[in-house]
Formats: structure tokens, C-alpha cells, sequence
């Protein structure tokens, strides 16, 4: 069972939609999945693709992200794969994350901080969450990523993922 302490109300609502979703053990599908049921959620939520990679190893592609998302980072990422919108250690860092949701086949949450080139510091939770078509194998993660920041500019001026100077992540909780 994943810590609920550190999570916020939107993902504490999330977690819980999606828990209500497992029939009988089975982790969800997609299809089981419906936004209306989570209106309030829709700008901070998406779905990634997992598609597995011949000889080993996942990619992961955005086939969904909400509203808020796009804004912060001033990017849409809808069907675009993480190798091509984000790079160097950032994007080994989520790799390594979504790729250890789809081992452990359960919900992983994760705050980092990221200090950007022209000293503004965003801070990010995110809680990813597995979908299976088949019960079993996840072939997509169901993802909220709420952000934090004293930045005067925040909501005004992208947060790009190629100006990340620093990054620390503070806490993983994992069920």
C-alpha cells in the first residue's frame, strides 16, 4: 500500500479513482478508465504509452497530457515520446521512474526539485499509476503531476526541461 502522507488531495482522489477501479486483484485498463468521473483532475492528469522494446527495456509515450502541464512547461507533449521532449539527466531520471511503475505493477509517487538556469525553482509531485489491458502486463501509466513554486513568474514563463541546472529528488513512496 502506498504512504498517503505526503500526497495531496488531488492525488489522494486519484489514487483512490483508480484503486476503485482493480477488479478481483487485476490491475485496471484503460478502458476502465473514464474522465468525466474525475473532471476537477483532467488538467493535471495524462496517460503514457509503455511499449516494450525488443531484447529488453520500455519507451514511453505521451499519449496524453493535460492542460496545466503543457502550460507550465510550455510544451505539448501529446504524442510525443520522452526520448524526443526531454533529455539528459531529467530524462533518465523519468525514465528510471515510469520504468519502475511498470516493474512493481503498482502506484509510485515521487517530489523532486528542479533549479532552472535563471534561478527559479519548481517543485513537482507526481503519481503514476499502472493500467493493463490484460490485468497483468502494463501497457500504460495513468500520471498526475502537481507543481509548486515561489517564482513570481509561475504560471507566465515555461518551465523548459533543457534549462533544469539542478535537480534533487526529496521523496519516493512506492506500494
Amino acid at each position: 500500500m502506498l504512504d498517503r502522507s505526503p500526497l495531496r488531495a488531488q492525488h489522494l482522489t486519484l489514487l483512490d479513482y483508480w484503486s476503485g477501479l482493480e477488479a478481483g486483484g487485476l490491475l485496471p485498463s484503460r478502458a476502465a478508465v473514464n474522465p468525466l468521473d474525475v473532471p476537477r483532475l483532467l488538467k493535471n492528469i495524462g496517460l503514457i504509452d509503455v511499449v516494450q522494446e525488443i531484447g529488453g527495456g520500455y519507451r514511453f509515450r505521451y499519449r496524453l497530457v493535460g492542460t496545466q502541464m503543457n502550460h507550465i512547461t510550455g510544451t505539448d507533449y501529446t504524442d510525443r515520446w520522452l526520448a524526443d521532449v526531454n533529455s539528459g539527466e531529467y530524462a533518465a531520471f523519468l525514465e528510471r521512474l515510469y520504468t519502475e511503475t511498470v516493474a512493481r505493477k503498482a502506484p509510485v509517487f515521487s517530489r523532486t526539485t528542479m533549479k532552472y538556469s535563471d534561478d527559479r525553482e519548481l517543485e513537482t509531485d507526481r503519481l503514476l499509476l499502472p493500467l493493463a489491458t490484460d490485468g497483468e502486463n502494463v501497457d500504460m501509466l495513468l500520471f498526475s503531476n502537481l507543481f509548486r513554486s515561489s517564482s513570481m513568474t509561475f504560471g507566465l514563463k515555461p518551465f523548459h526541461s533543457d534549462d533544469v541546472v539542478w535537480m534533487q529528488e526529496n521523496l519516493r513512496a512506492a506500494a
